[in-house]
């Protein structure tokens, strides 16, 4: 039989390592934008011609630089998003977490009044970021150059679109 100090010292043992994995581990959190819908294309359709999966491309309006996302949603999604016209400023509600493979990830679940579902390994839904400046040599404007990469400005107006 244990004795009373062998108990306190296993369950503070489990206590603590239950407080470690807690703490190490990475959390999830939600944010509401706004977007404008750019572009909704029906993907496919069913026998009566109703759409079955939906694209609609949203641009991130509060976002610096060029920030655009497919979202890809099915039957449901597709028929509440008929009351959206496209060039219409929308609520977005998005999800940010840790990925396993060592890196933030997020995706948009709610386009205004329309919730889709999340589905991680699903074509179809990606995002197209960019900001672009202009270069110049001696004066003179030679081009443009553009970065993919989030930049401190985007992330600190869009903190979801964070990758580390």
């Amino acid at each position: 039989m244990r004795s009373k100090l062998d108990r306190i010292l296993v369950g503070g043992l489990l206590a603590v390592s239950s407080v470690a994995l807690v703490a190490c581990g990475k959390h999830e959190r939600r944010f509401e934008s706004t977007c404008q819908i750019v572009r909704r294309d029906v993907v496919e359709t069913d026998e009566k011609g109703d759409p079955e999966i939906l694209d609609v491309e949203l641009e991130w309006d509060p976002c610096p630089g060029d920030q655009f996302q497919v979202v890809r949603g099915g039957k449901a999604f597709a028929k509440c998003m008929q009351q959206y016209e496209v060039g219409k400023l929308v609520p977005v509600l998005v999800k940010h977490w840790w990925d396993d493979r060592g890196y933030y990830d997020w995706d948009v679940y709610k386009v205004g009044s329309c919730e889709r579902d999340i589905e991680i390994d699903a074509e179809g839904s990606y995002e197209k970021s960019q900001e672009c400046s202009d270069e110049s040599a001696y004066g003179r404007a030679i081009g443009f150059s553009c970065s993919r990469r989030p930049f401190k400005g985007l992330v600190s107006t869009c903190p979801w679109m964070a990758r580390q």
